[in-house]
């Protein structure tokens, strides 16, 4: 299994990167969109374990103009040729309040759909209001938060390696250190194996990782100071995010979202923690 796990990782990191540093802004925001989708589809089945049948379809295609929407909006400008002499043009909104309109008449619509699927889908009376709230609750808590990604890599790509590295250093901080020092218990009925000493551990090492960040090649748009506050913020978020996703787990019985990776479980799997901590660095980038 460890094996696995290293080989996946040693494929799945470089073709991040490349699409990252080496392809167009819009190639790592389509590539955003099919990861939050896949994310979105593995909630949905969880979902659907606990006893709440959500309508995958409305939550989908819901999901899809607003990730969409995203890969544009932070490119800037797309061109597609449709024939040696026209071409057709995508550009982000221009109006920040006819954005916003447009926004709240899409989530009217997504809860109007989401209440009504269960009519047409024979979901038990019983399971239909728990349905319809978890169509909703997935295009908020996947989608949405995904969209923080491609507004990263507008800011800076490098924006994007540091969220990363904050969260894939805060794992293993936490993993080793529990290991090492762990005794007592996070969350024993969400999650056993997390220990308060792992958390503290992943906690300091990202902090310390932020404020290396900051102060030198990787955002040094941060410094050391802001960069150190940031990697505490972010790690923190990033570990809330994965006790969720274990909570979410938990009631439906599984150890894993999905089977999409070897060794890693899910797509949701890899993205738990960074769909809580991505937000959160969006934050500190929008300030600078």
């Amino acid at each position: 299994m460890a094996l696995k796990r290293e080989l996946a990782a040693a494929v799945a990191i470089p073709i991040v990167l490349a699409v990252l540093f080496l392809a167009p802004p819009i190639a790592f925001n389509l590539l955003v969109a099919v990861v939050a989708l896949c994310a979105l589809w593995e909630f949905f089945r969880l979902a659907e374990r606990t006893g709440y049948p959500a309508a995958k379809t409305v939550g989908i295609l819901a999901s899809a103009p607003i990730l969409l929407w995203a890969a544009v909006a932070f490119e800037g400008e797309v061109v597609l040729r449709v024939s040696p002499d026209s071409f057709w043009i995508f550009r982000s909104a221009s109006s920040g309040s006819d954005c916003g309109r447009y926004t709240l008449s899409f989530l009217l619509l997504l809860v109007a759909l989401s209440a009504l699927a269960p009519l047409f889908s024979r979901v038990a009376p019983s399971a239909a209001l728990g349905g319809a709230a978890s169509t909703v609750f997935g295009v908020f808590l996947i989608p949405l938060p995904a969209v923080s990604f491609c507004y990263l890599r507008s800011f800076s790509p490098r924006a994007v390696v540091y969220l990363f590295g904050v969260v894939w250093i805060c794992d293993a901080c936490a993993y080793y250190g529990g290991r090492r020092w762990g005794r007592r218990k996070l969350a024993p009925t969400v999650s056993p194996n997390k220990t308060w000493e792992g958390t503290i551990a992943g906690f300091v090492g990202a902090t310390a990782f932020g404020a290396a960040a900051g102060a030198w090649t990787l955002l040094p748009q941060l410094g050391p100071w802001r960069g150190a506050l940031a990697g505490a913020l972010v790690s923190s978020a990033g570990q809330l995010g994965d006790l969720v996703e274990s909570l979410w787990k938990r009631g439906a019985g599984v150890k894993d979202s999905g089977v999409f990776l070897p060794g890693h479980g899910g797509v949701y799997d890899r993205v738990d923690s960074l769909l809580f901590a991505g937000p959160v660095l969006a934050a500190f980038v929008a300030t600078l």
